[in-house]
């Protein structure tokens, strides 16, 4: 019973952090103009910061697909709660793994192209997958803790 209740309560834990984590100033320009400001500096400070924020969104991609092979390597075998993932006897397969990386994957693929269109995304974007690296390292290290 009580895992049935784990899984809501973690994903408020990790929508708290999530969006708690994205404050004003992720959402509107870091450099505010000014009326005494030179153009050309203020273009080059701003896209110092979009080139920062999108290494940092780089470099978060890397624990995101970790965790989720992680939770993948520790699911696999085991019985599933998930009717999605759950294979024809109720465990974590190869039809499982696939469909979780092949979500993650397309979710990736949209950060992309979200960041591709809009550059200042990648600050926000980073720090969710920064959150959801860790809640999925979380499950994985549960599901080792009960084999």
């Amino acid at each position: 019973m009580k895992q049935i209740f784990l899984a809501p309560a973690a994903l408020s834990v990790f929508l708290g952090f999530a969006l708690g984590s994205a404050s004003a100033a992720d959402l509107t320009p870091a450099i505010q103009p000014s009326p005494t400001a030179e153009p050309g500096t203020l273009r080059a400070a701003e896209e110092a910061l979009q080139r920062r924020a999108y290494r940092q969104w780089k470099v978060s991609l890397a624990p995101v697909v970790a965790s989720q092979g992680l939770d993948v390597a520790s699911s696999y075998g085991m019985r599933e709660l998930n009717p999605l993932l759950a294979g024809s006897d109720g465990r974590f397969g190869p039809r499982a793994a696939g469909i979780k990386l092949g979500a993650t994957a397309g979710l990736l693929g949209v950060e992309y192209l979200l960041v591709r269109k809009f550059p200042g995304s990648a600050r926000v974007l980073s720090k969710i997958n920064w959150s959801a690296s860790i809640l999925t390292t979380g499950f994985a290290v549960h599901n080792f803790s009960i084999r």
